[in-house]
Parts: structure tokens; C-alpha cells; sequence
């Protein structure tokens, strides 16, 4: 399924995510809960609006299936980029739930702490990579709210571009007049 939509889809493919299990050297870390989507150069609160292109993006450049991970606030935030090489889009993996359920990845920074993942994965081909994404349960329902800790001041700010499964106590905590019940209300 995650094929089949990256290349042409990032909303999708973050959604397509949900349910997933993120696997480091053949370990199971746990499945995803939460996933935004950066929608490329019209999306003021992506790395590559208005074609922003450096050296700390660049990975975002390359084609579906790379790893895009960058540092912000000492915390590293795992992106898979999602669409052909130099249209750069990709979806931050924000949570996850580990097998046992007791551990807290509640944050793209807790779960990338909680995986030990670091920007060494940056740049790679998810095949080619220790860390792989595999099919898991498609969760019973998908819901969306504005995403998490965006700061631009435009429509961007509130556009629901956060999927996460509904009731799994591993998403982000966030006020409830941010969600959005019905994931299909916004294309």
C-alpha cells in the first residue's frame, strides 16, 4: 500500500502510514500512530516552501522512499520523503506505540530518542537503510486536526495535516477543538 501511494500522494501516504511498524535492524519498535504531512513549496510551513533549498534539506529533494531527518530544538524528527526527486514533500512520523504499550513516544522527538534514531539515516533509501517500514493493522478509523507546533501565520497554520489513529493514547495531547473527526474533509 505505502508504494502504491508515495510518488503521487503525500496526505495518502501519511495516512497509509497509520498502522504500520517501524522496524531498526529487523526489531519491531512499535506501530505508527501519528504522521503529518508537508505539502512542498505552497506549504509555508515546509522545509522546502518557496523552494527553500540547503544543505539541512536537501534529503527532502531526493526521490519517495528516502529518509529525511533533521535536528530541531536538540531533538531529531524522522521524515519520510514521499514524492518524485526535487518535488520535495515528505510526512513527519510524530508517534508511535511500542509493542509492550508502556513506553512513552508521544512526539516526533520522544519517539526518535525512544528508536535511537539519528541523522546518520538521513539521505538513505528506506531499502537500503536499517530502518524499515512494514504493513501492520489499518486502524478502524483515521482522524485529522491542525498540525503540531507549526509556527507560520498564514491558512497553512490551521490546514489538518495531522492523521492519527482515533483513541490511541500515544498520539500528541493537544486541545480538542483542534481535531477534526471526519479524515476525508480536506484533500
Amino acid at each position: 500500500m505505502l508504494k502504491k501511494v508515495m510518488n503521487c500522494d503525500t496526505i495518502r501516504t501519511a495516512k497509509a502510514m497509520l498502522g504500520m511498524k517501524l522496524i531498526l535492524s529487523g526489531e519491531n519498535l512499535g506501530k505508527i500512530v501519528e504522521t503529518e504531512a508537508y505539502l512542498g513549496t505552497g506549504d509555508s510551513a515546509c522545509h522546502s516552501s518557496n523552494g527553500r533549498r540547503s544543505p539541512k534539506n536537501e534529503s527532502m529533494y531526493l526521490s519517495a522512499g528516502h529518509w529525511y531527518v533533521y535536528q530541531i530544538y536538540g531533538y531529531q524528527m524522522l521524515n519520510l520523503v514521499t514524492r518524485p526527486k526535487n518535488i520535495a514533500e515528505a510526512v513527519l512520523i510524530r508517534a508511535l506505540e511500542s509493542p509492550s504499550g508502556d513506553v512513552v513516544s508521544n512526539g516526533p522527538g520522544k519517539l526518535t530518542r525512544f528508536c535511537g534514531i539519528s541523522q546518520n539515516l538521513d539521505g538513505k533509501l528506506i531499502e537500503e537503510s536499517d530502518l524499515k517500514i512494514i504493513h501492520g493493522k489499518i486502524p478502524k478509523k483515521i482522524c485529522q486536526r491542525a498540525r503540531i507546533g507549526v509556527t507560520c501565520e498564514d491558512e497553512w497554520r490551521n490546514k489538518p495535516l495531522c492523521f492519527y489513529v482515533k483513541g490511541n493514547k500515544h498520539v500528541s495531547k493537544v486541545a480538542k477543538r483542534e481535531l477534526i473527526e471526519d479524515s476525508d474533509t480536506w484533500k
